[in-house]
This record gives C-alpha cells, sequence and structure tokens, in this order.
C-alpha cells in the first residue's frame, strides 16, 4: 500500500506540475512574441509530458515505483544543476580573487550599501540607463547617468566591491574633470566603459588618464548605440572634445543592447539633430528621480533580509533552462537579426555631431569572449564583424581594433577576469595600450590637444 501510495503521489504532482507549466507557458505565448515553433515545443512538450505521467498511473506497480524514482531523480538532479549554477558566478569571483592575493568580499552589494550608510557615509548603488532610465514610471526625464557626488558601489569581480565617488552629474570621474577648461578625449560606452569591475588605477579609462588627464568617462552599464548617442547629444556638444571615442562592444551591442534600445521612442528621439534634455542643466530632477526609484526597491530589499526565502527564479529552474537555452521568450537575439542599418544611422549622426564642433569620432572594436572559446560563437561574430567594418570603411570612421593584439596575445582568456566576465587588470593594461598607440599613430583632428 505505502508503495502504491508514494508512486501515485509522485507520478499526480508530476503530471500536475507539467500541465500547469505548459499553461504558463500558453499564458505567454498569448502575449509575447514567441515565434511558432517555439511556442509548439514548450507548450506540447510540457503537455505531453503531464499526458505521459498520468499514462504511467496505468502501469504495473513495480514500473510505476521505479518511473516515480526516476523522475524524483531527475528533478533533484535539475534543482541541485539550478543551485550550483547560481552560486557559479560567486565562485568564480572567490577562485579569481585566490588567484590575485586579494580578500573576497561575500557581501552583495545592497548589504554593501547598508553597511556604509550604517558607518555615516552616503552610499548608494550603481544605476544606469538601461535599469532606471528605460522605466522612468511616466516621467518625463530619461536620466543617463547616476546620483551625483556620492559613493556609488558598483560590483565585485575580483574579490572586494568598486566603490567609487561620482561626479557632477553621477558618472565615474575624479572630481573636477568637468569644470576642466577643455577635455582631450571623452569616452562612451558600456560597463567594460565604466570600470567594472576593477579598481579605478586599473580599469582601461583611468590608464588613458594617465597619459591624458583631461579624459572624461561616461561609460555605464548596459550601454548600447542609442544610449551611447545620447550621451554624446546631452553632455559633449557643449564640451567639444577633440578625441570621442565610441567602445563598440562585439558581445551584445547590436545582439542585445539597441534591439531593446530601439523599442523607446524617447532614445530613438535623439536621431533627431539638435535633440537634447538639457540634462546638464536638470541633474538636481535626475538625482531626485533617481533616489525615489532606489529608496522605493532599498526598503523592499531590506523588509525581505528578515525573511528565509528562495528567490522564484530558483524554482522555475531559471539558471539552468538559460545555461541550456530553454527559454519560452528568446532575449539573445542571433547576430543574423542584427539591425546594421539603425547601427549605420547612428554612428552616422555621431560622427556628424563630433565633426560639427571640430572632433573626431574613432570607434574601438571590442571582441567578444566567446568568440575566443566557441566555433560556433566566432563564426557569428565575425559575420557580422565584417557588416561593422564595412559600415566604418564606408563612412571613414577610424578604426582602433582590440581584437588583433588580443588574438596575439598568449593568454587570451587570462584577458578577463573569468568566463562570461569584464577585462581583467592584464585586459584592461592591453587595451589602454592599444588605444594610446593607436592615437600617436593616427591622424588627429585639427588643433587637437592628444600629442
Amino acid at each position: 500500500m505505502k508503495s502504491r501510495w508514494f508512486a501515485n503521489v509522485v507520478l499526480l504532482l508530476g503530471a500536475a506540475g507539467s500541465f500547469g507549466a505548459a499553461g504558463m507557458a500558453l499564458k505567454i505565448s498569448l502575449t509575447s512574441p514567441v515565434g511558432t515553433a517555439r511556442g509548439v515545443l514548450f507548450v506540447g512538450g510540457c503537455a505531453l509530458l503531464g499526458v505521459a505521467l498520468q499514462a504511467g498511473l496505468r502501469l504495473p506497480l513495480e514500473a510505476r515505483v521505479a518511473l516515480a524514482m526516476t523522475l524524483i531523480s531527475l528533478v533533484v538532479a535539475a534543482y541541485g544543476a539550478e543551485a550550483y549554477l547560481r552560486e557559479l558566478p560567486i565562485l568564480r569571483v572567490r577562485w579569481e580573487a585566490r588567484r590575485l592575493g586579494l580578500s573576497y568580499d561575500s557581501r552583495s552589494q545592497f548589504e554593501v550599501v547598508r553597511d556604509l550608510r550604517g558607518q555615516g557615509v552616503e552610499a548608494w548603488p550603481a544605476v544606469f540607463p538601461a535599469w532606471q532610465g528605460l522605466r522612468h514610471d511616466g516621467s518625463s526625464l530619461l536620466p543617463l547617468g547616476g546620483i551625483s557626488r556620492v559613493h556609488t558601489v558598483f560590483c565585485n569581480e575580483l574579490g572586494p566591491y568598486v566603490v567609487y565617488p561620482s561626479d557632477e552629474h553621477g558618472f565615474h570621474n575624479p572630481e573636477g574633470t568637468w569644470s576642466s577648461p577643455a577635455i582631450d578625449i571623452a569616452v562612451l560606452g558600456d560597463s567594460f566603459t565604466q570600470g567594472a569591475c576593477i579598481p579605478d588605477e586599473q580599469d582601461f579609462v583611468g590608464l588613458l588618464r594617465r597619459a591624458h588627464p583631461r579624459t572624461l568617462n561616461l561609460g555605464m552599464l548596459g550601454n548600447g548605440p542609442l544610449l551611447m548617442l545620447a550621451g554624446l547629444r546631452e553632455f559633449l556638444v557643449e564640451l567639444k572634445p577633440r578625441i570621442v571615442l565610441w567602445i563598440y562592444t562585439e558581445g551584445n551591442d547590436l545582439t542585445v543592447d539597441l534591439h531593446r534600445e530601439k523599442g523607446y521612442p524617447s532614445l530613438v528621439e535623439y536621431l533627431n539633430p539638435g535633440h537634447s534634455q538639457g540634462l546638464r542643466r536638470r541633474q538636481q530632477d535626475v538625482d531626485a528621480l533617481l533616489r525615489g526609484l532606489i529608496d522605493r526597491e532599498f526598503r523592499t530589499r531590506q523588509s525581505e533580509t528578515a525573511l528565509i526565502r528562495v528567490p522564484p527564479r530558483f524554482f522555475r529552474l531559471w539558471a539552468l533552462r538559460q545555461a541550456l537555452g530553454l527559454f519560452l521568450v528568446d532575449t539573445q537575439q542571433d547576430h543574423a537579426s542584427a539591425d546594421l542599418s539603425l547601427f549605420r544611422q547612428i554612428l552616422q549622426e555621431a560622427q556628424t555631431t563630433s565633426r560639427g564642433w571640430g572632433g573626431e569620432l574613432y570607434v574601438v572594436y571590442l571582441p567578444s569572449e566567446a568568440r575566443y572559446i566557441d566555433e560556433n560563437a566566432r563564426r557569428q561574430c565575425d559575420r557580422t564583424r565584417e557588416r561593422v567594418l564595412s559600415i566604418l570603411r564606408e563612412l571613414r570612421v577610424p578604426l582602433i581594433d582590440f581584437h588583433p593584439p588580443a588574438l596575439r596575445h598568449p593568454d587570451v582568456r587570462g584577458l578577463f577576469a573569468f568566463p562570461g566576465g569584464h577585462f581583467s587588470p592584464d585586459g584592461n593594461r592591453l587595451l589602454a595600450e592599444t588605444i594610446l598607440a593607436a592615437l600617436h599613430t593616427m591622424p588627429a583632428p585639427p588643433d587637437a590637444r592628444v600629442p
């Protein structure tokens, strides 16, 4: 009787779970852009599994028990893999910290902010347009930087957290950069440019600043081509730097970021010549908006710390499905679907705007780490790369290509903190050397202050 009860309960629970998953997949399919094949696979597959488990109730008792034990083993293995994959990024940081001889800070970003505030430091988590600007709760203001003049808790990939004092507009620059009589180099980009996740003196913009102190960093995590154009329009038109470095990240600029950004009319407006929100004069409004958004999230996180709870993503096997590519709505766009025509339009607008004040736009090409460890990824990257380089040749945009020096490096993987991470100290140093060497050999715009 116990064996029959055990087997029946396990099979019924398995069938109920499968039908529930099929219902959720159907609901998502009806409200999101899901391909027919993918919808049939997820909805039909889950439903068929539920039917099969129900049919298993008619099997002989011995077969039912064996099937129930197999099902339990598979579920335990799946959640074990989920637990491991959820902890893998933390383990990678621990391993890298040990390799570099650094102490590992096991706190979350929230805990670091909380502890700093407890010491009387005005600390805030790093915010960035891809998180806060693109979901600004109906406000007419679209922030492109962070909160100004506060201790900003960024990220941790090498052991300790990167914490830096934000500048007058919430970016990662030393005090007084904005008040320089003239800016030599302005750098536009994403998290690689912002300095993830490495100390100031070791990130590539900081290394550029050693040679050219009047270097302005406008990098923010998650920035794609439209957000970079917005930053150029809002902050550089008045500053008129002679050199603008456009940091193109092969791994996500076209396949993820631009695909997301073009869905926001407030960003697409920056394709119109002269469009601006006047953000340089609205920092108080930006700070108020961002502080309100973060305060709400901070209070939620603070109230949850007293509870022992497992994140809902764990029960949905989010990390395991991500590793296996089993998402109903595919968030990773294929290289073949990259909107090259829009990218060309954005780049041409950035070039025209830069030349309008007498500056020159240089594209710095950052290769994807995946191209060096996966042959299929390399082929996809190469196809898009050739099309991007063709656009640069057509527009006559000077190129600083980091792929050849990275490929020649004896330890390509050592240029990254860990698989899937940002550049290591070695990677940042080699990138800075590549940029500086190129700037010294390429023709500079008239009256450029870069020696």
